[in-house]
């Protein structure tokens, strides 16, 4: 993902909770998380260039910046 803002509209159709996460790489380690949030609705995130980012039952994330 490049270096940007993007946005999500919330959680997936039949999903209750939309998940992201920053990290600093690729590994899946606990301990590579910057920051990471479960949302009920819509939602922001700020990648920042070299991070990496994880997301699961959430409805497309677009960039706005």
């Amino acid at each position: 993902m490049q270096a940007g803002t993007y946005k999500t509209g919330g959680p997936d159709k039949g999903s209750m909770n939309c998940y992201g996460a920053r990290t600093k790489n690729a590994s899946g380690e606990f301990d590579a998380i910057i920051s990471n949030a479960n949302l009920q609705g819509q939602g922001r995130v700020t990648v920042n260039k070299g991070e990496y980012f994880a997301t699961n039952g959430c409805q497309e994330w677009t960039k706005v910046s």
